[in-house]
């Protein structure tokens, strides 16, 4: 995994981002399809790059503010000799010592949590659409392609990267599945490569999405829906692999420490560690319930006749 492509330089950078880059290459690759979308499904393209814009913008802010809300219980926190748990993390850029700070957090390079950017992201993006008064459900069907293979090519941005959504540890070796993760420990714990299965069926449902289901004369909503199913329950077998924090546990946690196995591994890495619903399982539950009601309250199983 490459964190950054070194490139010499007098100013002391330590080089591209591999993350940034396939984030970027993911923007350009929807920019590139969704124009095209728009026009097949007779919608005004010149709104691409507004909704390419909105999308960005929604995606970083709400990552960011999503990604937050995760190590929250990390960043306010009682620390013996400071006075002031909420007080001091907003004033100091660092937070406490030890402890992640909340603007360092907020404007770092790092920690994107994608369910946020993509709430923030749909929001901006209504908003667009109520201002200009579009027809939301046509156009949201027709951004759901580009979506997904945004996506898709985002978390291989993770993978490169070598960003923590990785999985717990596992004796298994299977090809593209597992991986030896080298972060926190330098020993190579075998762990369930997360990243490149999120990717692996983003890339699924693109292809079902751009090749097949676009040109079923679906109902309008229906293309939105189905990408919240899809895409709602995807994330939420997936999350049962990732080492996440639950949200309202109900098993006792593993404890988060760095204290090396008898085989030299870190022994949050070692077992099984789900214990409860996280953040983005929530989300995910919430998703599949809101697109099953779409799908049943506008009966979006049928198809209409006489379009393309």
């Amino acid at each position: 995994m490459l964190d950054r492509i070194p490139i010499p330089n007098p100013f002391g950078w330590e080089g591209l981002s591999t993350f940034s880059l396939l984030m970027m290459l993911a923007f350009l690759v929807g920019s590139y399809l969704l124009p095209k979308e728009l026009e097949r499904k007779k919608l005004d393209p010149s709104h691409s790059d507004w909704l390419i814009f909105l999308g960005i913008l929604g995606t970083l802010i709400g990552a960011k503010i999503f990604f937050i809300f995760e190590i929250w219980d990390q960043v306010f926190i009682d620390v013996p000799g400071y006075d002031g748990k909420y007080t001091y993390p907003l004033t100091h850029w660092n937070g406490f010592p030890g402890h992640p700070g909340l603007w360092s957090s907020l404007f770092s390079g790092g920690g994107l949590v994608f369910f946020g950017g993509l709430l923030f992201g749909w929001l901006f993006i209504t908003l667009y659409f109520r201002y200009h008064k579009l027809d939301v459900g046509a156009y949201y069907d027709a951004v759901i392609p580009a979506i997904s293979m945004g996506y898709a090519i985002g978390r291989l941005g993770c993978f490169v990267s070598g960003d923590g959504c990785y999985g717990f540890a596992t004796d298994e070796r299977i090809p593209f599945f597992v991986f030896e993760f080298h972060g926190a420990h330098p020993s190579g714990v075998p762990v369930w490569n997360t990243p490149v299965m999120e990717s692996i069926m983003a890339f699924a449902y693109f292809s079902y999405f751009q090749f097949w289901a676009r040109y079923q004369n679906f109902r309008k909503w229906s293309i939105g829906a189905q990408f919240l199913i899809i895409h709602g329950f995807a994330r939420l077998i997936i999350e049962f692999l990732r080492v996440n924090k639950a949200v309202i546990p109900f098993m006792d946690p593993p404890t988060l420490v760095n204290i090396p196995d008898a085989n030299g591994n870190p022994t949050f890495l070692t077992g099984y560690y789900w214990h409860g619903f996280s953040q983005s399982q929530y989300i995910s539950i919430a998703l599949i319930l809101f697109g099953v009601y779409l799908m049943v309250s506008k009966k979006l199983w049928l198809k209409e006749e006489g379009k393309v």
